[in-house]
């Protein structure tokens, strides 16, 4: 009598590639999730960038520092015409950075000249990126800007 089925060893081998495979897609899922939070955080800085131009368009100056770039969002720059003139004008919600899994919630950074007619703005990112390439490194008003590591996306007026 001939017995059908598979092996012990069989099943093993099956559940050894299965597993294999599930951790190579695991790990480029993963990593594929912080590259996105990366371009997320790019993103955001520059629909920052652009509301604190429109804030300078209007108020010849921009925010005064604060805590973090959430907190400048409602302290009034100018008033014009009974109007207070702040970056919650031309945003409704002011970004916060995403969390890398690691408990690091750090905001953006925003740093201001005692004129308030120049500013540095700054987000870590995660991952070496060619985006690096196209921002200012430099060291302005508190905050230093470095291509890594850590990978620091720094900004300035345009």
């Amino acid at each position: 009598m001939k017995k059908t089925g598979f092996t012990l060893i069989e099943l093993l081998v099956v559940v050894a590639i299965i597993a294999l495979l599930s951790g190579i897609v695991t790990v480029n899922f993963t990593k594929s999730r912080s590259k996105a939070r990366d371009a997320k955080r790019v993103s955001d800085v520059g629909q920052i960038q652009l509301a604190l131009e429109l804030v300078f368009d209007r108020c010849n100056k921009y925010p005064p520092v604060a805590p973090s770039v959430a907190t400048i969002s409602i302290v009034t720059v100018c008033t014009k015409n009974g109007t207070n003139i702040s970056i919650n004008t031309f945003m409704t919600t002011v970004p916060t950075q995403q969390s890398a899994g690691t408990g690091d919630t750090t905001d953006y950074r925003y740093g201001v000249n005692a004129t308030q007619n120049d500013y540095v703005l700054a987000t870590r990112l995660e991952n070496n990126s060619e985006v690096l390439n196209d921002d200012n490194d430099v060291t302005l008003h508190g905050i230093t800007c470095t291509d890594g590591p850590p990978y620091n996306y720094c900004v300035t007026p345009r």
